[in-house]
Order: C-alpha cells, then structure tokens, then sequence
C-alpha cells in the first residue's frame, strides 16, 4: 500500500548500514515513523530530503507493519537554521516537542503550522530567539488544550493591579488573592503537595498583554509584536514553565539550548 504525506522530519535515528529511522510531523496523519533505506548515503538522492527539519512531500510503502520511503522530494530544508549553533539548538527543542505531543494518525494541522512558522523564524533571524520560544510554547499549550484563562483574577474576578500567572491551574491570581491563598496553605508534611499548587510567574502588564496576543494572534502575525527587555524577561520565563508543567516533563534539547545560548551572550 502506497501513502503520499507531506511532513517535517522532527527525529531521525541512525540504523545500520546508511538506513535511518524518521519521525515525520505530517499534515495527514499527525506523526508517522519510516525507514529511509541508503538514505546516510552521501550518493542517496534523499539525503537532503530525509535530514532533520527538512519539509519534505513523501510517498511511504507500508509492508511488515512498518513504513519505508519509496520517493521524497524536498520542499523546504530551513538550510539558514542550520549555520548556527544556537538556532539548531533552538529548532531541535522545537521538533522534539512536537515528536513527544503529536499523537500517530491524528492530524494536528494547526501545530504543524506553528511548528513550521516557527522554524522559519529561527532560520530568518528577524526575531530574538527567546521571543520565537516564548510565542511557540505558549501557542503550543494553547493547540494542546492548556490555554491559560487571562480575563481577570480567578479568585475574585478583579481586573486590576499586579497579576500572577498561576502555572498549574491556568488562570491569574491578583496579588492580594495571590497572598492570601499562600498564607492559607498548610504546613503539615502530609499537605506539603498543597504548596505545589501556587506555582506562580510574576507578569508585568507588557507580558501579559503578549502572552495574549500570542494564544489568539493569526499563525502568520504570532511575532508581530515587540517587549521591552524586562517585559520579555518574565514573558519567556512564563512560557518555559507553563509549558513544561502542563506537558510534564522536561526535555533534552531544551536543557542544551539554554546551555548553549548562554556561553554565546
């Protein structure tokens, strides 16, 4: 049986010989796994097609259970991406969080193209890359399910002064609500979870006002917006953590990211 998918290959894993085992982002069928045969090949006509970030039309052949790349022509390689070790850093963390949220044969059309868009911006260089981040994983939590509520406090409903996020329930909390729920939570070692519920992210009105623009913005205009340094301080730091708690998990290529773009500031 013959398939045609068109996908960005978000992991590749080396086999034996010059064969490579790709995970596919697909607009189709969510996230499909194939065998590249020869595909390490310097003389294979996939080489380019079958790399990581590469966009890529495919016919795949499904035999034994498993799919294996009978054609591919490559649409996009994002080849600016790769120049740079920070911005490859950047995009695989992107890639591996797509490969770990995308779930095989349930096409997420929407993700894909933030993912995309994405992985254009990084390549382009027209934005920060914290800024790229930030809008990617609080969009991501959003076409995942986990938008956070932004209208108003969650506890009293006020809409003015000093606003927290509060991570794991996915509201705001005012500062005085924000106070008094942790002076009320109890100390006890048996209620200690209970603490684990005012994860909070300070926000300034500036990132606020961003985290909302980038859950409800057109995919095309998700960047269209600028923050002044300590406005985007605490925007990128709420992105990293809401998501990473509402996914719950961390991620390799994240930790490598952070640890690369900070010894080239």
């Amino acid at each position: 049986m013959l398939i045609e998918v068109k996908g960005i290959v978000v992991r590749t894993q080396d086999l034996r010989g010059s064969d490579k085992y790709l995970t596919i982002f697909t607009e189709e069928r969510g996230l499909v796994s194939a065998i590249a045969n020869g595909s390490r090949s310097l003389k294979s006509r996939y080489l380019s097609a079958t790399q990581l970030f590469s966009y890529t039309s495919f016919i795949l052949e499904y035999r034994a259970e498993r799919y294996y790349i009978r054609e591919a022509e490559l649409l996009e390689s994002f080849f600016d991406l790769r120049l740079d070790i920070v911005r490859t850093s950047l995009g695989n963390y992107i890639c591996e969080v797509s490969a770990d949220t995308v779930v095989p044969e349930q096409p997420e059309p929407q993700l894909l193209r933030l993912v995309l868009n994405s992985l254009y911006a990084i390549a382009a260089g027209k934005h920060p890359l914290p800024l790229i981040k930030a809008a990617f994983e609080f969009r991501a939590a959003a076409l995942l399910g986990f938008a956070p509520e932004l209208t108003s406090c969650a506890a009293c409903g006020t809409e003015e002064g000093e606003m927290f996020l509060d991570i794991m329930n996915g509201g705001l909390l005012c500062g005085v609500c924000r106070d008094r729920l942790q002076n009320e939570l109890p100390l006890s070692e048996d209620d200690f979870r209970a603490r684990t519920r005012v994860a909070m992210a300070v926000l300034t009105p500036a990132a606020l006002r961003a985290i909302d623009y980038v859950i409800h913005a057109p995919l095309e205009r998700l960047l269209s917006f600028r923050l002044e340094p300590e406005d985007a301080r605490h925007f990128t730091r709420a992105a990293e953590e809401y998501l990473l708690h509402h996914l719950g998990r961390g991620f390799r290529t994240l930790a490598f990211y952070k640890e690369i773009a900070a010894e080239t500031v």
